[in-house]
């Protein structure tokens, strides 16, 4: 009966002991199994993260590429504008206002209506979501975060200044233009507005015919040619300062781009 019992308690023992290993290995099974699970949802994660900021990064690079040639083309017709305008300036400060034909009708036509046209309006419709969306992993190197801090600072000033471009326009051009141009003239050239503003600016000349100074007992020969003068010094501000500086700000970030996400060929 002792031995029996002696046999039974190192029986319990031993299953003791077995369950004690059991219990053990089922807990670093499960141990590993949750690890592993996450493990993968880290390298899942990561992976949709970097996906993410690569198809951003994309979207971004289609965006600033696009605005560097529209910025581009209309820094253009700004130095078209201006020259029209020095024109316009000088010959209102020197010349007989008498016989006026299509190249001061020209002049004074750029100066006068040729205003949201030369205005560079940039997008940044990505940028924002860009912002909006916290995807760290775009903002994986140093320089790419400064690029796009430059680039929306950049955007920033060209709005703040077209909008006082447009100040002068609206309060003194406008003005100038409803007083003295000469919208037969303008009828004219442009059959009857069949032609539009983008069509007669691209013309190197415009069809003869007179040009006639609207209310010409009014028109002050020096007020008119100051009015002109300020316009100008604001549209040159604008081009060789905001203007450049977002063009320079547009093409760090496109190198930026181009290195951290691999679009050299895009």
């Amino acid at each position: 009966m002792e031995n029996e019992l002696k046999i039974e308690e190192k029986q319990n023992a031993r299953l003791v002991k077995k369950s004690i290993k059991d219990y053990v290995l089922e807990g670093i099974m499960i141990f590993v199994a949750v690890s592993m699970g996450f493990i993968a949802e880290n390298i899942r994660e990561n992976i949709t993260e970097n996906n993410q900021a690569q198809e951003l990064a994309e979207s971004l690079y289609e965006e600033v590429k696009s605005d560097s040639m529209v910025v581009q083309q209309k820094i253009e017709l700004r130095l078209k504008k201006e020259k029209q305008m020095v024109y316009l300036r000088d010959f209102m400060r020197d010349s007989s206002l008498d016989k006026l034909g299509s190249r001061f009708g020209k002049a004074a036509f750029w100066t006068n209506q040729v205003v949201s046209t030369i205005l560079f309006e940039p997008q940044d419709g990505i940028l924002m979501q860009l912002k909006n969306s916290n995807n760290f992993k775009f903002y994986r190197n140093r320089k790419l975060q400064n690029a796009v801090g430059k680039y929306a600072v950049a955007i920033n000033r060209v709005r703040i200044r077209n909008e006082q471009e447009f100040n002068v326009v609206d309060n003194f051009i406008r003005k100038e233009s409803i007083h003295y141009f000469d919208y037969q003239w303008q009828e004219k050239v442009s059959n009857d507005g069949q032609l539009t503003v983008a069509d007669l600016i691209s013309k190197d000349s415009f069809p003869e015919g007179p040009f006639y100074i609207q209310n010409k007992k009014s028109f002050n020969r020096s007020e008119s040619s100051g009015i002109v003068s300020q316009y100008l010094l604001t549209i040159r501000g604008t081009t060789h300062l905001q203007y450049m500086d977002y063009k320079n700000a547009n093409r760090e970030l496109l190198e930026a781009l181009r290195k951290n996400y691999k679009l050299e060929n895009k």
